[in-house]
């Protein structure tokens, strides 16, 4: 029995994968910048680090009405280099891109978890053969997980020039405002738009120099409608909490138990570490899986806001808003969306003694 690995992630309500072969990295989605003369479904580029990469946006590429953008949102990116089009009597297209395009951004809501499905639960499209008229099948097939059905995107066919929208008579001669071509997402507010630029800015610059502009990958978390970040090094991936169970008996900072892949997933609550309120977990709670010495555990955060690089001159010893008893647990704090964020040493929070669980108790 052979299995194949996805990639998971949400579009709208939408449950999709996508085959973890063409998967190079996933980002936050930043500021994009618009181009003209390339398909309705590109919204715009990504600077990564001096290459342009065009982001798409699915829920266009299949056909539906655009949706609002959210600094939520992530952008996956693929190598789609095996699968190059070369696009005859449209040089037009993409203009500012190279005709072959060997990495593209696709954008989804959330990135869930990496699954291993049996050749046997994949099945084809239903209705591939009932068709009344050539169509794009995005989709290769719908994959049988446990209780979910997932739909299966097909790396091949969302970037082939030969599948363009067609576009109405109306959609033709329709009269957009101007301040719905200013920017990729019109809707966004302040605080918003400063997110989407921050993470541009960082992912286009090269971070070539001397030893004062190294910077630190950190992930921007929120607890108690609090910022505070973590350092990416300490960080095996980010979840959400799902087959969460209780653990009666426990300490306030022993959440429970969730099933990750198969795995028993310990989590724990650092908010009272940081002389904070213990939390509750929420389906919208998120889950920070990192290393503890011995074996994993996830930390739960209200939400996982952003991730961005800190240069060294950024890190001050001053303090944040956050009163914390042990200093030890603080490594400075950092600038972030006009406030100071402490940055976390989640290093040293998870060998801290006083979160060992004593059996015999």
């Amino acid at each position: 029995m052979t299995n194949q690995s996805f990639l998971t992630f949400t579009l709208h309500g939408l449950l999709l994968a996508i085959d973890t072969k063409v998967v190079r990295e996933i980002i936050w989605l930043p500021e994009l910048t618009l181009i003209e003369e390339c398909p309705a479904y590109i919204s715009g580029v990504i600077n990564m680090h001096g290459k342009l990469v065009p982001a798409m946006d699915l829920t266009v590429r299949f056909g539906h009405t655009p949706q609002r953008y959210s600094c939520s949102d992530r952008v996956i990116m693929l190598d789609v280099s095996e699968f190059i089009f070369e696009v005859p009597d449209r040089q037009s297209l993409l203009p500012t891109l190279n005709s072959q395009i060997d990495l593209l951004g696709i954008i989804v809501n959330d990135v869930l978890d990496v699954i291993d499905v049996a050749e046997e639960n994949i099945e084809p499209p239903l209705f591939e053969k009932r068709e009344l008229k050539p169509h794009p099948h995005f989709i290769s097939g719908e994959a049988k997980a446990g209780e979910n059905i997932i739909m299966i995107i097909d790396p091949r066919t969302i970037l082939d020039p030969e599948f363009e929208t067609q576009e109405s008579d109306s959609e033709k001669h329709e009269i957009i405002p101007q301040v719905a071509i200013s920017y990729f997402c019109p809707e966004a507010d302040d605080n918003e738009r400063e997110i989407f630029h921050n993470r541009a800015t960082n992912l286009k610059q090269m971070f070539e120099g001397d030893d004062s502009e190294k910077v630190m990958p950190v992930a921007v978390i929120s607890l108690n409608n609090e910022y505070v970040c973590v350092e990416l090094e300490t960080v095996r991936e980010f979840s959400r909490v799902h087959n969460f169970t209780p653990v009666p008996c426990c300490p306030e900072h022993i959440a429970g138990n969730m099933n990750l892949r198969g795995n028993v997933l310990t989590l724990v609550d650092i908010r009272g570490l940081l002389n904070m309120q213990a939390g509750n977990i929420r389906e919208t709670t998120k889950v920070i899986v990192a290393d503890s010495g011995e074996f994993p555990v996830g930390v739960i955060v209200d939400e996982i806001i952003d991730v961005i690089d800190l240069k060294a001159p950024d890190i001050v010893s001053g303090p944040s808003s956050m009163r914390v008893d042990n200093e030890k647990f603080v490594k400075g704090a950092a600038p972030y969306s006009g406030r100071m964020m402490a940055l976390l040493d989640l290093k040293e929070i998870l060998s801290w003694d006083g979160l060992i669980v004593d059996e015999e108790v």
